[in-house]
C-alpha cells in the first residue's frame, strides 16, 4: 500500500469516528430543558407521563422536571430569573402574566406562535395569557374549584351553604367532622365575589374604600368569614377550619365536605374511588353561587432564553405537544385537568364538566399586576375578623388602605417608566 493511500485510509477512519452516524442525534443536537414546577400527587404522575411520551416521541429533547413548593415557587423564580439564572421554563397560573412580563424575566412569545400552535388552543385561554397586546405564556389547562363530597356520608350533594351547615352539625352528633373550610383569600374569593363583592376597577383601583362600590360586598364577605371562623370554634358544628390541600382527613374518610380545586380532583378520585361526588358549589342565602376564581394554567420560557434559538424551538416543540390532542388526553386521564384545546372532549367525564359548569359561573383570574397588593392584607383582614375579633368595617379599612397604598406606587412606577 502506498504511502499516500495509507494517509487516506487513515483518515477515513478518523472521520468514522468523528461524524455521527446519519439519522442520529449529536451531542450538539441534543437540548435539555429545566422546567419547575409545583405539581404532587396525582396531578405530579400526569406531568411525569406527560413528559415520558414527549420524549419518546421527542429523543432529542429532555426535560428535567424539578419540584418546587407551591408556597415558594414564585419568590424562587422571580429571584432566580432576575438574576439571569433560573429554569429554562416554569408551570404556573395566569396571574403572573403582567407582573412577571413587566419585570422582564418571561420571554415574550409572540413571533414564535405559530398558526397551527395558536389553533390548538381556545382564544379565552391564549387571552389569559396576553399582556399589552403581546403573549408570554403558553395554556395548558383552565382550573377552578368546586365542592366535594363524600357520597357514603353525604348521599346527596347539598345545594345551599345552609345546607352544608346542617349537615355538618348531623355528622358531628356521630363523631364525623362535615366541613373542612378554607378560609385563605384565593380559595375563599369565590364567596366576596357571589355575595356581591369586587376587588379593583377597570384601572386597577381597590373598589371598597369608604363611600366605594364594593364595601357592602366586602363587609358581608368578612362579616362570612367570621361566622365559619366562630363555627370552627363550636365542635357541636361539624366545621373545622383546615387550609390542607389536599385534605388528608378528607382522603381518608373523616371529612365529608370540603371545597378544592380541580388540580386535586385527580388524587381525590384515587383515594375516594365511586365514594366520591364533585358538585357546583352550594348556593349562598342570597341564592347566589360562589363565583370562584377561574383561572388558567401554562408554561412560561424564562427571557434569559432570548437568543438562544435551540433552547426557543425546544420549548416550542414541547408545547406543541402539550396543547395537542395527545398530550391533552394525558393531562386530562392521569391529572384530571380541563383541557384548552377545543378538540378535545370531556363529554361522559361528569366530574370534568362539573368543573367546567363551575368555571363557567367563575370570576376571571386577573393578570393585573395590582393583583399581587391583595393577597397578605385580605388574609390579614380574615384572620382579623376571625381570630382576632376586630370587628368587620376596621378590617376592612385597614385592608384597603394597605392595598390601595401599593396599587398607588405600582401606578406610579409604571407612569414613570
Amino acid at each position: 500500500m502506498t504511502l499516500k493511500r495509507k494517509l487516506l485510509l487513515g483518515l477515513a477512519l478518523t472521520l468514522l469516528l468523528v461524524v455521527p452516524f446519519a439519522g442520529g442525534v449529536s451531542a450538539q443536537d441534543a437540548v435539555e430543558l429545566e422546567l419547575w414546577h409545583a405539581w404532587q400527587g396525582a396531578e405530579g404522575d400526569g406531568l411525569l407521563a406527560l413528559i415520558d411520551a414527549f420524549q419518546a416521541a421527542n429523543p432529542d429533547i429532555t426535560i428535567t422536571q424539578v419540584y418546587n413548593p407551591n408556597d415558594t415557587i414564585q419568590d424562587s423564580f422571580i429571584a432566580a430569573a432576575g438574576s439571569g439564572e433560573g429554569p429554562d421554563m416554569i408551570i404556573w397560573a395566569n396571574d403572573a402574566t403582567g407582573p412577571w412580563a413587566s419585570a422582564g424575566l418571561v420571554l415574550d412569545l409572540t413571533s414564535y406562535i405559530t398558526p397551527e400552535l395558536m389553533d390548538s388552543v381556545n382564544q379565552t385561554a391564549w387571552d389569559t395569557f396576553t399582556f399589552n397586546g403581546s403573549i408570554y405564556g403558553v395554556p395548558e389547562s383552565a382550573k377552578t374549584l368546586a365542592f366535594f363530597y363524600n357520597k357514603s356520608l353525604v348521599p346527596d350533594a347539598p345545594e345551599s351553604w345552609a345546607e352544608v351547615l346542617e349537615i355538618s352539625e348531623e355528622l358531628a352528633a356521630d363523631g364525623i367532622t362535615g366541613l373542612a373550610f378554607q378560609s385563605q383569600f384565593f380559595d375563599s374569593a369565590g364567596f366576596l365575589f357571589g355575595l356581591g363583592g369586587s376587588l379593583m376597577d377597570e384601572d386597577g383601583n381597590a373598589t371598597f374604600g369608604e363611600g366605594g362600590a364594593g364595601v357592602e360586598g366586602m363587609d358581608a364577605y368578612l362579616d362570612f368569614h367570621r361566622m365559619m371562623y366562630e363555627l370552627g370554634q363550636d365542635p357541636d358544628s361539624g366545621v373545622v377550619i383546615d387550609q390542607t390541600k389536599p385534605n388528608p382527613q378528607f382522603q381518608t374518610g373523616e371529612v365529608a365536605m370540603v371545597f378544592d380545586g380541580v388540580w386535586n380532583l385527580a388524587q381525590y378520585q384515587q383515594d375516594l374511588g365511586d365514594d366520591l361526588g364533585v358538585a357546583l358549589m352550594p348556593a349562598l342565602d342570597n341564592g347566589t353561587v360562589p363565583s370562584m376564581f377561574a383561572q388558567t394554567v401554562g408554561f412560561f420560557a424564562n427571557a434569559n432564553l432570548e437568543g438562544d434559538q435551540a433552547k426557543i424551538d425546544a420549548f416550542l416543540t414541547f408545547s406543541e405537544f402539550v396543547t395537542s390532542p395527545e398530550g391533552q388526553q394525558i393531562l386530562v386521564e392521569q391529572a384530571g385537568h380541563m383541557p384548552v384545546n377545543p378538540e378535545v372532549s370531556i363529554e361522559g367525564n361528569a366530574d370534568l364538566e362539573t368543573f367546567a359548569q363551575q368555571a363557567a359561573v367563575g370570576t376571571a383570574f386577573p393578570n393585573r399586576a395590582e393583583l399581587g397588593a391583595f393577597w397578605s392584607p385580605m388574609q390579614d383582614a380574615i384572620d382579623a375578623v376571625g381570630a382576632g375579633g376586630e370587628e368587620v368595617d376596621a378590617a376592612r379599612d385597614t385592608a384597603y388602605g394597605l392595598i390601595q397604598a401599593q396599587i398607588d406606587d405600582i401606578h406610579t412606577n409604571a407612569a414613570a417608566e
